[in-house]
């Protein structure tokens, strides 16, 4: 018997894949069916099978997916800018979206955190609060965001850091990973005051005649508090009293130019570097038009928001008559102070 053997040899063919000196393909995929936008009243699915499934290739800057679904995704936003207006907000931080090429329906949701995202995982609302979910109605647009403007997150924590990131979505099946991550830290609560007269001599007072204190009272003011402070007045005898004639030039508002008697106070200048500073009536007239310095304590300055560098100066004016007794101890006690609305 003979036997017969046949050698087969064959050649497999391979194509080469596709590339260039700086990217090259590493598969092909072959898609044998899939489903498309398949829906229920709470889900929709669209997949593709036969794809290349492997693992994210990642960077410290970069990551990438395979597979069709990652080809249809928003592009990535970035936070353009975090900051707590120049040293100011201590409840509130400032931020500006960048789009990053997306077209002007697509939604994009802030993530914000005090620990870079390691635990703390918040999410800005769409009233800019801060709250542990992110539903629907927290995902808008970059012009609700504020646009170029931005918007101020609110109802944050002083003297505490935090971190910010956003994403995008365009509809169905495009939401996009986090981008970058910025930081900014809100300041602490303060109210700086000073008063840099002690006392001041008004000399002789002649029956008939306004005389003006030769120094005035000197306040400097600033505070970052949202809705601004006040500087008050008053006084602690409502008039200039002499103890030795038992008798009071009472304090008074009006123009001491017509009042027969008088005493009181008038603010001469306010200034500030930013925000408003300025004199409140009865104490902002002009000439000798003064405000009553008595027992109640009266608003004489305000700033409406934030101020640096605020200024003013207070002048004492008195006016004696002549059924006023002479003596030489008439005096008062006027106090200046403060507050600030946080």
């Amino acid at each position: 018997m003979r036997s017969l053997n046949l050698l087969l040899s064959g050649l497999m063919l391979f194509a080469a894949l596709p590339a260039t000196t700086n990217y090259m393909l590493d598969g092909y995929g072959f898609g044998s069916g899939g489903t498309a936008n398949s829906t229920t009243s709470n889900y929709a699915l669209e997949g593709i099978s036969g794809e290349l499934g492997g693992q994210t290739s990642t960077t410290v800057t970069y990551n990438a997916k395979p597979g069709f679904t990652e080809t249809v995704q928003a592009n990535v936003p970035k936070i353009a800018s975090f900051d707590n207006g120049s040293g100011a907000f201590y409840n509130k931080l400032h931020f500006v979206l960048d789009e990053q090429g997306n077209p002007s329906d697509a939604l994009y949701a802030v993530s914000i955190s005090t620990d870079n995202f390691a635990s703390n995982v918040n999410y800005v609302k769409s009233d800019l609060t801060v709250g542990s979910s992110l539903t629907l109605t927290d995902y808008q647009t970059y012009t609700a965001w504020g646009g170029a403007t931005g918007s101020n997150i609110i109802g944050l924590l002083p003297n505490t850091t935090y971190y910010l990131r956003a994403k995008a979505t365009q509809g169905k099946y495009t939401e996009s990973g986090y981008g970058p991550i910025l930081s900014a830290t809100t300041a602490n609560p303060s109210l700086s005051f000073s008063v840099t007269t002690s006392s001041i001599s008004m000399g002789s007072l002649i029956a008939g005649s306004v005389v003006n204190s030769p120094s005035t009272i000197d306040v400097t003011f600033a505070t970052n508090a949202s809705s601004g402070g006040d500087v008050y007045i008053n006084g602690k005898n409502a008039g200039l009293l002499s103890a030795s004639s038992s008798s009071t030039i009472t304090s008074a508002t009006g123009d001491l130019s017509v009042l027969s008697r008088g005493f009181g106070a008038k603010v001469t200048t306010t200034g500030s570097t930013s925000g408003s500073f300025s004199s409140v009536s009865p104490y902002n007239g002009a000439s000798n038009n003064v405000g009553v310095t008595d027992t109640i304590i009266r608003r004489i300055m305000t700033a409406t928001g934030p101020v640096v560098g605020g200024t003013g100066s207070v002048q004492i004016k008195a006016k004696s008559a002549s059924s006023d007794p002479a003596a030489t101890d008439y005096t008062e006690t006027v106090t200046v102070l403060a507050s600030a609305s946080f």
